[in-house]
């Protein structure tokens, strides 16, 4: 069953049968309670099942650690459907308090930022599934609106990525994209800004620290890019600002950045945009 898929940890399980945004096929619950099996919030999780109509099913331990391959499960499983990520071709103007997605199948839904201002987020190539999934975690925490997933090679929203993120993959908004240097290309026609992350600085576009940044009083790009290779050329070029995160140290010649979950959480703790919407 190719769009089916297993959700394993508490977090990731409650939070993705509250939100209600996958189709709920089961939940496997753990039958005999064993080592720090958390008694209390798997009866919360059971509960919350029974009152969404969610048909539970009591297994092995030996059953569950089969099918997530000994993934810590914390004793229970959600089998549902894949996690909706749909592909964008476009982002809309920002108008009225809301801009336009349009996807690769010419639907259309509006949204209505969670700032006065969108912040979306880009991860161009990014492939570790813990580090998209502390992406996400710090994203929501944090206020984005939305997270891009594009380039070559990119880790899709995974049940581990689940799982790494909380639970809070459950609650975001997370798009695909194929043509990364156009959908930005259309994106900044319609007034939006993109700020890259990177050490590097093309001859027109300054690199400022994320504190020296300035207030952005625009809908947002924020692009950050993959482990080893950061954010492509093509992408560098359509950037309106660069920014960068400054050691506070002298640092050994091997380390010249972070890891990109941990720049992503300095980065979006750092970037000033108003808070209220108006």
């Amino acid at each position: 069953m190719p769009n089916i898929e297993l959700v394993y940890g508490l977090l990731p399980v409650m939070t993705a049968i509250k939100q209600g945004r996958r189709d709920i096929h089961g939940l496997y619950i753990q039958s005999r309670y064993e080592g720090d099996l958390e008694r209390e919030r798997l009866e919360e999780v059971v509960e919350l099942a029974d009152s969404m109509g969610v048909i539970t099913q009591e297994v092995s331990r030996s059953s569950l650690d089969a099918v997530v391959a000994n993934t810590v499960h914390q004793g229970v499983v959600l089998k549902t459907q894949r996690f909706p990520s749909p592909k964008i071709r476009e982002m809309g103007e920002f108008v009225d308090g809301q801009h336009q997605i349009t996807f690769s199948d010419d639907s259309v839904v509006a949204h209505q930022p969670r700032r006065k201002y969108p912040l979306w987020i880009l991860l161009e190539g990014i492939q570790d599934s813990h580090n998209l999934g502390s992406i996400i975690r710090s994203a929501l925490y944090f206020g984005v609106d939305g997270i891009m997933l594009g380039g070559q090679k990119f880790c899709r929203p995974t049940p581990a990525v689940s799982k790494a993120s909380a639970g809070a993959m459950e609650c975001m908004n997370i798009f695909k994209m194929t043509k990364v240097d156009r959908v930005l290309k259309n994106a900044k026609d319609v007034g939006w800004r993109v700020v890259c992350t990177t050490t590097r600085s093309s001859a027109t576009v300054s690199n400022v620290a994320v504190g020296d940044l300035g207030e952005l009083n625009s809908p947002t790009v924020l692009v950050l890019g993959s482990e080893d290779m950061g954010i492509s050329e093509a992408v560098l070029d359509m950037s309106d600002s660069n920014v960068h995160i400054s050691a506070q140290s002298e640092t050994p010649s091997v380390l010249d950045s972070l890891n990109v979950n941990v720049a992503a959480s300095i980065l979006l703790a750092g970037l000033r945009m108003p808070k209220n919407a108006a």
